[in-house]
């Protein structure tokens, strides 16, 4: 008992510096969010009006979590994002598959730097109304331009949405405080 005792006096210090580290670097990490305008998709059935009675289903984002590694200035990171998505859907017991496009966005104040697509698939099993899944986006790099650092950036993410979707995302109320 006193050599566990005593490994975990030894150990339990180096545990608590390791993660004081890793807190400060992460304060240098670009900080990573979904953008509310496009957080919701709504897809309708193939040439329907936008009649809530018409939606084949709803996706949204519902999570976005990263990790980046920081050089000591805060001038290069590296990012990885996890992103968490639900899709809902009226029951019909039939099993489908669909993908749904979304984008991440490197930004610094009001300019953004860089846009990726990224296409997500999912599926719905026979009966099934919801559907939750991730993606992960690796290499997401920030290069902080001059008199900047990394943690004046942003890593937005959202969902590649059309005119016709986020009209109906702000008709319906979605997109209010």
């Amino acid at each position: 008992m006193s050599k566990i005792f005593r490994t975990l006096l030894v150990v339990l210090p180096a545990l608590v510096l390791a993660s004081g580290c890793a807190s400060d670097k992460e304060k240098n990490c670009p900080a990573a969010s979904a953008i509310v305008d496009t957080a919701i998709a709504t897809v309708f059935k193939n040439s329907a009006s936008t009649d809530p009675t018409n939606i084949l289903y709803t996706v949204e984002v519902t999570g976005v979590r990263s990790h980046c590694d920081v050089d000591k200035q805060a001038v290069n990171s590296i990012s990885s994002v996890d992103i968490s998505f639900r899709a809902t859907r009226a029951p019909n017991g039939a099993a489908a598959e669909y993908k749904v496009p979304y984008f991440i966005v490197v930004s610094q104040e009001e300019r953004l730097l860089a846009k990726r697509i990224y296409m997500a698939d999912f599926s719905f099993e026979p009966g099934q109304t919801t559907a939750t899944f991730t993606q992960s986006a690796e290499s997401i790099d920030v290069s902080a331009g001059k008199e900047k650092k990394t943690y004046d950036y942003n890593i937005l993410v959202g969902l590649q949405l059309t005119k016709e979707q986020l009209d109906y995302n702000r008709a319906s109320g979605r997109l209010d405080p």
